[in-house]
């Protein structure tokens, strides 16, 4: 694999958050087949089969070889297990820079989408050197409103993102808590 495509390794207390490896492509259909999580996720709302996660996940890696960040791959380091993904995201077009988020359902409700989100969000300022991060957010999506104000972001406006209406939600250096 190239330099373009090397995701820095960033580790927490529970997590590892890394570059995308094979092994990663069948836990993450299962994952993106799953109506709870791919609701807010896929730009129908809708599960995806195996050929719709499988561009996904290309496009995650195609992130990372062209503008040098992306979305993460997240395993639990207790296990090894690749829980889900999270990091950066700016597709064409969009000014802001992103910080997304999204797991397993068997792995949400432990704080680990916390986690993984400070992780990359203080690498995202350090390393991208941005005035700001933003998430896009779905107005029926609590747990990432919730989640979203932990990391000290406030909503900041709407818009419509991937086929469906979102809220901003925006925090500054100065306002995040990681």
């Amino acid at each position: 694999m190239s330099d373009l495509h090397a995701a820095p390794t960033l580790e927490t207390e529970r997590l590892i958050l890394r570059a995308w490896r094979q092994s990663d492509a069948e836990p993450f259909f299962a994952m993106m087949a799953d109506l709870e999580v791919a609701r807010f996720l896929s730009s129908t709302q809708a599960p995806m089969d195996r050929t719709e996660a499988w561009r996904t996940l290309c496009v995650n890696l195609g992130h990372w070889a062209l503008l040098g960040f992306g979305l993460y791959a997240v395993e639990e380091k207790a296990s090894g297990a690749f829980i889900g993904r999270v990091g950066a995201w700016r597709p064409e077009g969009r000014a802001e820079t992103e910080l997304g988020w999204g797991l397993a359902r068997a792995h949400q409700g432990k704080g680990y989408a916390t986690e993984a989100a400070r992780a990359a969000g203080g690498w995202m300022f350090e390393a991208l050197q941005i005035p700001r991060i933003a998430s896009f957010i779905h107005p029926e999506n609590t747990p990432s409103q919730k989640l979203a104000r932990r990391l000290g972001m406030r909503a900041d406006g709407e818009t419509f993102h991937a086929g469906m209406p979102h809220q901003i939600w925006r925090v500054d250096r100065v306002g995040w808590i990681g």
